[in-house]
């Protein structure tokens, strides 16, 4: 930051400064105050591209167009109309596009004057309306695609991944650019289509389904088998997609010089997939005698399959899951106490993910090599808590471990048989509605109907940990 001749000249022109400096405290005021949806689509939205955030946004305090840094359209405006000054959308910085630099070295500009300016600022000024997308669109089924819609809009409406997204993390790293050969260009592609395309944009034409498209074409080049019109599985294709996030950050980012971070004997990576869903399991094989450890294991996880036969609820399937099991197959002497007793097993979770997804085993594979599909009820909580299935110490003033508290987000289900079936998707949006998205079809449904649902994959976010 330097001295700016241009910005002494306004404020020493009596007739000149006031009007600045409410204009630009009402700007900064806005930038500061505006909730972070609004910021995103409104005051971080170039005029021209209708790119968020590309690189920077600054909003001219002359006549309050926006326009973006990377593709020059502020500094294309500042030569077509002699405006000169701009406020960061980001941090509220003034910056002079004559001299090139932020102004930050005036008494007048560092001075939080709102107070004195409140009662004009508030009357003259208010926060930039909505005009954006909410994020509440349908897609369209183009073909036996609804197992990739429901997983999309599960996807894009997670916390963790919308923000990637709309940091544009991936952008500033990519290659490519290109959304017909690169996954998460293709979901970036899709989170504009939800979130920053208004219908009130009449130069742009463009619709819900684009992102949609070009994810599809991705995929298909990808991985031919998801090409056609046959019948996929949704869970298959979860994986396909982040194990794609994961294998596309790698290649962008490179070797580094970096000691990865380790977890055990395992490289934690810092992609979205595995920074997000990535916890680890403990699997702990123990003599009947004594309990002494004869041999433990840490894997890492991105989901767990429960089963589900004879159970009803997914604490049942999650208690059978963590129940202790005695192997009969297993060459076996316990060192510490001469036993050749056979040992149990038992899997408990190492480390949670911030947020865990859940697959119910619905579909079964017979030894005739045909498949059926199980369709047992299974009940599910608004809120799970974890602290039973962990490998937690105890405290030292309780006998009880902590509460490990999940939020349920997300449902994705099946209906129909194994070969003619259907998914759809339940979302909870911030306001605490549960909203269904059945392909192109978006209705919002009660609690009570959403936690009767034939559940497919559950998925659950950290709430809080007691």
């Amino acid at each position: 930051m330097s001295s700016c001749s241009h910005i002494d000249q306004v404020l020493s022109n009596e007739s000149l400064k006031e009007g600045f400096l409410k204009a630009f405290n009402a700007t900064k005021y806005i930038i500061q105050h505006s909730p972070a949806k609004n910021k995103y689509l409104n005051v971080m939205k170039c005029a021209d591209c209708h790119q968020i955030n590309e690189g920077t946004n600054f909003m001219c305090l002359q006549c309050g167009y926006c326009g973006c840094w990377n593709n020059s359209h502020f500094r294309e405006h500042n030569l077509k109309v002699d405006h000169v000054f701009g406020v960061n959308s980001t941090n509220g910085l003034l910056y002079c596009f004559k001299c090139d630099d932020y102004i930050g070295d005036s008494e007048l500009i560092n001075a939080s004057i709102i107070g004195k300016y409140w009662d004009d600022v508030s009357s003259k000024s208010c926060i930039p309306l909505m005009s954006k997308r909410d994020g509440l669109s349908g897609l369209v089924n183009m073909g036996s695609t609804c197992y990739v819609s429901c997983i999309i809009q599960c996807l894009v409406r997670n916390p963790y991944f919308l923000k990637y997204s709309l940091n544009q993390s991936h952008f500033k790293i990519c290659k490519t650019h290109d959304p017909t050969t690169c996954i998460s260009c293709a979901l970036d592609s899709i989170v504009t289509d939800f979130y920053g395309i208004s219908d009130l944009d009449d130069d742009v034409k463009k619709t819900n389904n684009d992102g949609l498209i070009d994810l599809l074409t991705c995929s298909w080049k990808i991985n031919q088998n998801l090409a056609g019109y046959s019948q996929q599985d949704a869970h298959e294709f979860w994986q396909f997609l982040l194990n794609r996030l994961h294998s596309e950050y790698k290649s962008n980012i490179g070797p580094t010089d970096t000691a990865p971070l380790k977890e055990g004997n395992h490289e934690l990576c810092n992609c979205i997939y595995h920074k997000v869903f990535q916890g680890f399991l403990k699997s702990s094989i123990v003599c009947p005698e004594c309990n002494s450890d004869a041999k433990t294991t840490i894997e890492p996880f991105m989901d767990l399959s429960l089963d589900i036969k004879g159970k009803n609820t997914l604490y049942e399937c999650l208690n059978s899951f963590h129940k202790k099991e005695q192997l009969h197959d297993f060459d076996y002497h316990c060192k510490n106490c001469n036993t050749s007793q056979d040992p149990t097993k038992q899997l408990a979770v190492a480390k949670l993910s911030p947020v865990l997804l859940f697959q119910f085993k619905r579909f079964e594979h017979l030894l005739s090599g045909s498949s059926i599909k199980l369709n047992d009820v299974i009940e599910f909580p608004l809120y799970l808590n974890m602290k039973d299935y962990c490998d937690v110490e105890q405290r030292d003033d309780s006998n009880s471990k902590p509460d490990l508290i999940y939020e349920l987000i997300g449902i994705i289900c099946h209906t129909g048989t194994v070969n003619e079936g259907h998914y759809t998707a339940i979302c909870k949006i911030p306001e605490g509605q549960w909203i269904k998205f059945n392909d192109s079809m978006v209705t919002i449904i009660s609690e009570e109907t959403m936690l009767k649902e034939q559940a497919y994959l559950l998925i659950y976010t950290i709430k809080n940990i007691n």
